[in-house]
């Protein structure tokens, strides 16, 4: 769910600008709009606040956790009634979400929650632990572990289980098993198939894109307050333990058929795979044995996104719905217990098959009325604004959008089936945003007058059209201090107001940077993380490399070069041609320009900029035979991407 890199640090904006966004400084922080606070309020009137269900099962079967006294609970604020700048909703949603450290699900099954963007789930089998999901990083992951252990006998690890392919759920897996012990299977690593393509898809492709995205998603660059972020939907964005990620340790055991059942340690394990639902390689999981079923992030206390804003290939709501449909079917007239990987359990066969079927019929709702309207010829703005929740869930409070939102997902079926055209030719072919922007502001009058008449809106309420109209401005003049200012204004406004915790935090961290700029030091990176790189196949680096050519830079030229990798034995031969790298693995090109002969090491140092390819020649860490200036021309094509590039801006 969670990227790991996403924390990489946006550039600096020009010394020009910073100088003339200086002042905004002290509009920081502004209160709620006397009409936004009676929206909450009416909010607050119309919710059922008398359940107080969730909040016993949260605390249910605590047992310990860990604090330290250095660092003060950034969430302590959240023990108050809701304020006005923060939607009632939300807000009980962020307080359910703080309980964190080691529960008892039941006999033999404990989860730590809390420590982490996701929760660990560990099964006692009969001469050790089965840990399922290993956290954000490593630190988290040994700081959980730490925590079981001294409530619990310390026991071997001897297996581990990722119920999906993203990175909250595996990425601390090097402090629960060795990459020695998982290559040489002392310990088991499960996964449903897929998993490493899937992995290498979601993480490396458009990674740079994805982690500027994600910081406006989860908002960890922001305050937490009632001015700030409370929560992102699904938990906190805190991890425990020391920071820094490690080395991705790949499955040695793959879930393959559509149903397995998998005897561990003397404990049964029942496996639903889900491929294509919230994540392209996912299973869910039934333990037998203790009534228990896990279905990873399938049926979470929220709405989930289908496309979330940080980007992702479109999930199928269809497929998603149909597999909560069979894990109904199969386990939900044994299963008494009903776990996730990010937050609390639901206890009783009851409760549990009405949550399984609430969460079932909400994504086929959202998935059959979009098409439904999108055959009715209704464009996908359009639907997002009439999509409502389905009959009869509005008061299920598992099912609203606090991390997913009905709008955004009912935009993502669309772009699922029929793509980002919604069929108007005057939108076939638009003008580019800032020249767009600067011929609406030459029909608006200028700028003092969209100015003008959008602080009308302003004290009008009309928040979502201002923020529209500002923006505008502020692409035809990324300069303009009034513009900005007020269209900050419009989207904090908007933030206070919103149930989902992706938006409010995506408004918060656009008004700051309309505000003060985007901040930080600039630098360039090779936009990918160093364990994902590591863990690719040769074939997989060079696709990868292939979207770092600078295509309109390499012309004509054609450059073919013979790959061998000593520590590995691979060989591979790269062509590029035409601006495009392509690449085939396991012989030689005879019109190779230069064969070059290193190791996976040196080679994926000099990609992540660690090292230069001038150094890594020059030491001999890379041979060529033939013509090395081939070499040279190739890596000068490759560029690096600016990682705090403007969002909301030009």
């Amino acid at each position: 769910m969670l990227p790991t890199w996403r924390r990489a640090r946006p550039a600096v904006c020009s010394v020009a600008l910073l100088a003339c966004l200086a002042p905004a400084q002290a509009q920081q922080n502004k209160p709620a709009e006397p009409g936004v606070a009676a929206a909450n309020r009416a909010v607050q009137a119309q919710l059922p606040l008398h359940d107080r269900q969730d909040f016993e099962d949260a605390s249910r079967g605590f047992m310990a956790t860990t604090s330290d006294p250095a660092k003060p609970d950034p969430y302590a604020f959240l023990q108050h009634e809701a304020p006005a700048t923060v939607n009632p909703s939300l807000w009980r949603q962020a307080q359910l979400d703080v309980p964190n450290g080691l529960f008892q699900v039941t006999e033999g099954v404990y989860q730590v929650r809390g420590f982490s963007v996701s929760s660990m789930t560990i099964v006692e089998g009969h001469t050790g632990i089965i840990v399922i999901d290993t956290l954000a990083t490593p630190g988290a992951a040994r700081a959980a572990l730490d925590l079981y252990f001294a409530h619990r006998p310390h026991k071997p690890v001897v297996a581990v289980v990722y119920t999906h392919c993203h990175a909250d759920h595996y990425g601390g897996a090097s402090a629960v098993v060795s990459a020695a012990e998982a290559a040489a299977r002392k310990i088991r690593v499960i996964a449903p198939s897929g998993f490493m393509d899937a992995l290498v898809e979601e993480s490396a492709v458009a990674a740079n894109l994805t982690g500027r995205r994600a910081q406006f998603q989860f908002g960890d660059s922001l305050p937490a307050g009632e001015r700030g972020t409370v929560d992102y939907g699904e938990g906190k964005t805190i991890a425990r333990g020391t920071p820094g990620g490690g080395p991705i340790i790949p499955p040695n055991d793959s879930i393959r058929q559509e149903t397995e059942s998998r005897t561990i340690d003397g404990i049964t394990f029942e496996f639903l795979l889900a491929p294509n639902s919230e994540a392209p390689s996912e299973t869910l999981i039934y333990l037998p044995g203790p009534h228990v079923l896990d279905v990873g992030e399938l049926a979470t206390h929220t709405l989930h996104n289908l496309l979330p804003l940080r980007g992702a290939l479109v999930r199928d709501a269809n497929r998603w719905s149909r597999y909560l449909n069979a894990a109904l079917e199969r386990f939900g007239g044994d299963a008494q217990i009903m776990i996730d990987q990010h937050q609390w359990p639901v206890w009783g066969n009851e409760r549990v098959r009405t949550k399984l079927e609430n969460h079932r019929d909400l994504y086929k709702y959202v998935h059959d009325q979009t098409i439904r309207m999108m055959n009715q010829g209704t464009g996908p703005v359009e639907i997002a604004e009439a999509l409502t929740m389905p009959p009869g869930l509005e008061n299920d409070w598992s099912t609203r959008p606090y991390y997913g939102s009905l709008s955004q997902d009912a935009k993502a079926v669309y772009q699922r089936y029929v793509g980002w055209y919604d069929g108007d030719p005057a939108n076939l072919n638009r003008l580019p945003r800032v020249e767009a922007a600067r011929k609406y502001l030459e029909y608006m009058g200028g700028a003092d007058a969209a100015v003008a008449r959008a602080r009308t809106d302003f004290q009008a309420g009309n928040y979502r059209w201002v923020a529209e109209v500002m923006h505008q401005v502020v692409f035809a003049d990324p300069a303009n201090r009034d513009a900005r200012h007020l269209e900050a204004d419009a989207l904090e406004q908007l933030a206070y107001l919103a149930e989902s915790a992706p938006w409010r935090n995506a408004y918060l961290l656009a008004a700051r940077e309309l505000r003060t700029g985007v901040g930080g030091e600039a630098r360039t990176a090779p936009a990918i993380p160093p364990p994902v790189l590591h863990a690719m196949s040769i074939a997989q680096v060079f696709d990868y490399l292939g979207t770092r050519v600078d295509g309109p830079r390499a012309g004509t030229r054609k450059i073919v070069i013979d790959w061998r990798f000593s520590d590995t034995r691979e060989s591979l031969a790269s062509t590029c041609q035409h601006g495009a790298l392509t690449a085939i693995g396991g012989k030689a090109d005879p019109n190779a320009g230069v064969t070059v002969t290193t190791t996976r090491g040196v080679f994926e140092s000099v990609i992540l900029g660690q090292r230069t390819l001038a150094d890594a020649l020059q030491r001999g860490d890379i041979a060529t035979s033939g013509d090395a200036k081939a070499l040279v021309d190739f890596w000068a094509l490759l560029i690096d991407f600016r990682t705090g590039f403007p969002v909301v801006e030009p």
